[in-house]
């Protein structure tokens, strides 16, 4: 302020200290920190339920299968989900089928050795029916120690047996087979052939065995007995340094609609010719169960009143 003889005067008032300006506002901050508090809280309580919903709907209905998820991050992780479902389904299925079917198979035979050994024992036959009645109960009975034998041998499979592999001449052990089945193939009617040369895998011994054996063996059962028939094992080396090894036969032969199941537990496209002949139903899934574990392929080729021709190919031994 200046005065009329120039002098200026000022005029000044004490300021308030920092401490007192944060008190006074002390109540405004905390006012507004527990208002962004309380927002936060139920904006955060808010997006979780929003971000958490479309998991927990997929978590209640990890059943349905048409659920397409709403994150597209998610769709990997519901496929897989999906697939897991499927296979334990599945397995659960096979399960309940096998026992159904092992309950069925091994009631057949153990009803008939009962009913025959009835009979015998209660001297109610004589003569040639005692003949008869006691080749039924051999029958039944290599009918049903096949079949024990082919469960052990899933079982094992399934437990995953460690394998012992060592080079060895798919040829030779073809060879043998034959030899084996040649009493066989004679009793059906059916000529059972060898062709092919030496050939060398790395393979477990004798889980080839069970391979050949089985093979073989259904090419003679489901084989033409009035008129005669033929099986050809044939053994060779391909130009790409694979091992071949194909059975096949002029046979019955399968019809297309049953050629995708043939290998697998307990199918059989003629149940009357599978009890009959002694089969068990589990032959070629022990084959496809061997030779998956080897890493090898298997194809099949098959007509209606014609036969059938099973190949098998190998990654040469080195």
């Amino acid at each position: 302020m200046r005065l009329e003889d120039g002098t200026v005067i000022r005029i000044a008032k004490e300021a308030e200290s920092i401490w007192t300006i944060f008190m006074s506002a002390l109540p405004i901050i905390i006012g507004l920190t527990v208002l962004l508090y309380v927002m936060c809280y139920f904006l955060s309580k808010h997006l979780t339920a929003k971000l958490v919903k479309p998991v927990e709907e997929l978590v209640n209905n990890a059943a349905n299968p048409s659920l397409v998820p709403e994150y597209k991050e998610l769709v990997p992780f519901v496929g897989a989900l999906k697939e897991q479902r499927e296979d334990i389904l599945r397995s659960a299925t096979m399960r309940q089928e096998f026992t159904a079917n092992v309950s069925h198979e091994l009631k057949t035979p153990l009803t008939a050795i009962s009913g025959y050994a009835e009979l015998i024992e209660n001297g109610m036959v004589s003569g040639d029916d005692s003949v008869r009645f006691a080749g039924e109960i051999r029958k039944n009975s290599t009918r049903l120690l096949s079949l024990i034998n082919d469960i052990i041998n899933l079982s094992e499979l399934d437990d995953g047996v460690k394998l012992n592999l060592e080079r060895m001449d798919l040829y030779e052990a073809a060879k043998n087979c034959v030899k084996n089945l040649e009493v066989a193939a004679a009793k059906n009617n059916v000529k059972l052939m060898l062709l092919g040369t030496s050939s060398y895998i790395n393979a477990d011994k004798a889980m080839m065995d069970e391979v050949l054996y089985n093979l073989c063996d259904n090419a003679i059962r489901y084989n033409n007995k009035d008129k005669g028939g033929n099986v050809i094992v044939d053994v060779s080396n391909t130009l790409d340094g694979k091992v071949k090894l194909t059975v096949k036969d002029d046979g019955i032969g399968i019809g297309k609609e049953h050629q995708e199941r043939i290998f697998e537990r307990f199918y059989r496209v003629d149940k009357s010719r599978s009890r009959e002949s002694g089969g068990t139903g589990l032959g070629l899934a022990i084959v496809k169960h061997i030779l998956t574990s080897h890493g090898a392929e298997l194809s099949l080729a098959s007509e209606l009143g014609k036969g059938t021709c099973i190949t098998v190919t190998f990654e040469g031994a080195k």
